[in-house]
Order: C-alpha cells, then structure tokens, then sequence
C-alpha cells in the first residue's frame, strides 16, 4: 500500500506556530512525546502529514488525532487561545464527520465522566470519535464502562540519553536529588518537601519545570529541610542530562487520590530509569508493573534509598535494559505506526 496516498493530522492546543519544528521541541512533554513521536514515525514511514491544525481549506486528511484538549492557556501566548480554539476545532470536527473520516482521540485524562468546560468538550465530540490512544492499562480499565470502541495502548518514549548508574557519585556529602516535571505537578514536590523529605534529607535539590514558578519554590523552601540548597532551573533535554550527572536519586511524589493522575502514563520514572538515577515515587497504578526498580514514597525503602542511593544501583540498570527493548522513541513510534497503517489496512474495524 502506497501510504503517501493517505493523510493524517493532528489537532493540538498550546502551540505558537504551526511548524513540526516547534511541535518537536516544545516543553510540553506530553505533546513532544505522544503527538510528536507519532508524527516523526509516520513521516519516516512515508505517510502525508498535514502541519498541526491543518488550517488550509485544501486540507483534507483521512485521519485525525486530536492531542489534549485545553480551552485557553489563559496566556495569550498560543494559537487559538481566548475561547477561539473550542470552536475552531468543533467546526473541524463537523467537517470530519460530514466527508465520513476517522477522529482518534490520544485519552491521556478520562475527560468523558469530568465536569467542567473540558469534559463538557470531549463529551459534546464522544459520538464523532472512533477510537483511543491510551496511555496505560491503567487508563484502559477506566473506561471500560464508558466506551465499547476501538482503543490501542500506546505509553510515552523515554527520550534522553542513557547514563550508567554510578556505585558512588562524586560527593556522597553533597546527597543532591532531582525533581523535574510540569508546573501542575509542583503541588506535590512542595507537599514532600514539608513532609517525607524531612525523614531522610538531601543537601540539594534541583527542580527542573516550566514557566520558573520562582515565588512558590521560595516558600515552599521555608518549609523544607533546613539549610537544604534548593535550585530551580528551567527544563530543557541539556539541563535534564547535566542535572542527573550530579544528582544521586530522582524523587516524582504525587497522589493516588488524585484523578488526574488515575491512568498516566509511566513516562517520568522511565526517564528516571534512564538517566541511571534511583527513584523514589508515590505508587501510582500506572507505575507498580515497575515497583521491583523503585522505592515508594513514605516507606522504609525510600528512607533507605534516600540514605544510600546506590543500593539501587543494580535494579536501575536491570530497570535500563528493560526500558532499551520497549520504550525508546524507536519503539514507540513502531508502535503508533503499527496503529495507523490499521486504520488504512482496513484490520480494525471502527
């Protein structure tokens, strides 16, 4: 089958140009790693794909991914933003509709049962969509009361260089732990800083985010430690690889009770994995198939861990080889091509 002869697209919110080139290098993990290892793949493949938000009237494409949806970034700074987007993409979606194409949905949040404007938005569309991109098995078992259609299970790469897990860093004095994420997660990282990182304190921790929330970490810092260095850095591929060679564990406190977190993807221990670093985390759902390479926040073993980082060491790269054979970017964007070319191949039947 010839796949230039096929379209695809994707709808996307938050982006300031419609460039792949921004797409691909934007801070926003989880459009960088699931629409933009999508389309890298399809593009390698020989699939035509259309620019983000196909806004030319000749564009026409046969399937169409819409990323998460956010109304308005309450910035100024992206596309679509101040209400337009909603309707911008509704109207796409008619269209879809009306010429018989397939709409995918990457479902990384179950917005379907949400209340509020954004789940108000997913239910409005639910009847026009023919499938969904999952995040994790998790994900899968939350929907299943909700949705009898099409789903593929497809996690987010890990897409930094692998470093060897050293048995002794530089200065053991100097214990230093790295946090990096989303500035919507930063609740949690001051959370821990207040509480758990008291048990078994650092002399340093290092925050790589987004958006330089330089007024929280200040009084989240009041709380934390004493006499704990903190540095706040923004995320960038080049800060993440330099901040994990001077750091001796990675810690990814979060919530179990929190339903955003309900089904996410694994993809910031992976990376942890990855960047050879022990890790303490909360025990997400999405994250127990790993547990035997982490330690649990709150434990015994965290504290352990937070004492001495490369008692680890050997599970990190156990942990590593099995992150080498099944979530590289490689690997995953095999795994979104796979999907595609089904919906061309006519195997699924939507």
């Amino acid at each position: 089958m010839r796949y230039a002869d096929h379209s695809i697209a994707w709808l996307i919110s938050n982006l300031r140009t419609n460039d792949f080139a921004e797409l691909f290098n934007t801070e926003l993990a989880s459009t960088r790693m699931r629409a933009g290892v999508c389309i890298s793949g399809c593009q390698k493949e020989g699939f035509t794909v259309l620019p983000p938000n196909f806004r030319d009237p000749s564009h026409n494409p046969d399937v169409v991914f819409m990323a998460k949806f956010v109304p308005d970034s309450n910035t100024g700074q992206y596309l679509d933003d101040s209400g337009v987007r909603r309707e911008l993409w509704l109207r796409k979606i008619d269209s879809l509709a009306s010429k018989n194409k397939k709409l995918i949905l990457d479902y990384t949040d179950n917005h379907f049962t949400k209340a509020g404007i954004v789940g108000d938005f997913y239910r409005e569309i639910k009847d026009f969509v023919s499938g969904l991109i999952l995040p994790s098995q998790k994900m899968k078992a939350n929907i299943i009361n909700d949705w009898d259609k099409f789903t593929a299970i497809i996690p987010e790469p890990v897409e930094v260089d692998f470093i060897e897990p050293e048995r002794a860093k530089p200065d053991f004095r100097e214990m230093t732990a790295l946090w990096f994420g989303h500035v919507s997660n930063l609740t949690y990282l001051l959370d821990y800083m207040a509480n758990q990182m008291h048990v078994a304190p650092p002399k340093h921790l290092i925050i790589l985010t987004n958006n330089m929330p330089k007024e929280a970490v200040r009084e989240g810092a009041k709380r934390a430690p004493k006499n704990m260095k903190v540095t706040l850095a923004p995320w960038s591929q080049d800060n993440m690889r330099r901040a994990a060679k001077v750091s001796h564990y990675c810690i990814i406190p979060s919530s179990k009770n929190d339903s955003r977190k309900n089904g996410v993807s694994p993809g910031r221990l992976l990376t942890s994995f990855a960047l050879g670093l022990p890790v303490i985390a909360e025990g997400l759902d999405s994250y127990l198939p790993f547990s035997k390479f982490f330690a649990i926040v709150g434990t015994e073993s965290a504290e352990l861990l937070a004492k001495n980082p490369a008692t680890y060491h050997e599970k990190i790269r156990e942990a590593q080889e099995l992150v080498r054979e099944n979530y590289t970017v490689d690997a995953i964007e095999k795994e979104w091509v796979r999907v595609v070319k089904s919906f061309f191949n006519k195997e699924i039947e939507m």
